[in-house]
């Protein structure tokens, strides 16, 4: 009886001494797995403070100093850096995609869709103010010549959008140019308007303005020239 109970103590121990061996090599498997590899990602997004708009292409997650082709609107090819990124600046609006070589024996082509940066809101423009600034100072000119004088404009109101300017000179010149309008201020493209040569010294000094319309709003100014002396 005491030799049937010593069996009985051994068994759980002989089948704990054979599941430990198995324990340890599913340890020594799972560490030895190698670790993900980086996603490679591409994307075309808006690059600050540019107006107009512009855009850059950005790469990322590639392969350190790989071939990575881009086709879309423009076909061009691109190194990555020792990161594997790589960012090429202003290139046009569109839908790309990137092309590189995947790394092994077998080498096949790893394709990746570019993003794009998400549709800008926009709200309709309605303009409360239109400003119109002429020169500050008035220096000495030869006034029996035309004299070219150059007028800023700034536009005031809310939204965001394309705005149709209306420029109108004393000379009966005139210009529609459009502005790229950002609320709350946007600067109109500035105007430059001829003065009418002085036909002799005693004549009044000869005087130029220039009027600015943007939708119901409106606004001028006038620049008066100062003559040397004899002209």
């Amino acid at each position: 009886m005491i030799r049937h109970a010593r069996y009985a103590l051994l068994t759980p121990l002989l089948v704990s001494a054979v599941a430990i061996p198995c324990t340890t090599a599913q340890a020594a498997v799972a560490s030895s797995a190698p670790a993900a590899a980086p996603q490679a990602t591409c994307a075309l997004v808006a690059a600050p403070n540019t107006n107009p708009q512009e855009f850059d292409l950005v790469l990322t997650g590639f392969r350190p100093n790989q071939n990575v082709n881009l086709s879309g609107p423009a076909k061009f090819t691109l190194i990555t850096d020792g990161q594997g990124s790589k960012t090429n600046e202003d290139v046009p609006k569109g839908t790309y995609t990137a092309t590189a070589k995947t790394q092994g024996r077998n080498q096949g082509k790893l394709v990746v869709p570019c993003s794009k940066p998400a549709r800008t809101t926009t709200t309709a423009v309605h303009v409360t103010d239109v400003n119109v600034s002429a020169p500050a100072t008035s220096p000495e000119v030869d006034c029996s010549v035309a004299q070219s004088i150059t007028f800023t404009g700034q536009i005031t109101g809310t939204g965001t959008g394309d705005v149709e300017l209306s420029w109108t000179g004393s000379n009966g010149k005139t210009s529609s140019p459009t502005a790229k309008f950002t609320a709350p201020d946007t600067a109109a493209a500035p105007f430059t308007v001829k003065s009418t040569p002085r036909a002799a010294p005693s004549t009044n000094q000869p005087s130029v303005f220039a009027q600015l319309t943007a939708g119901k709003a409106s606004d001028s100014a006038t620049f008066k020239l100062k003559c040397r002396a004899g002209t």
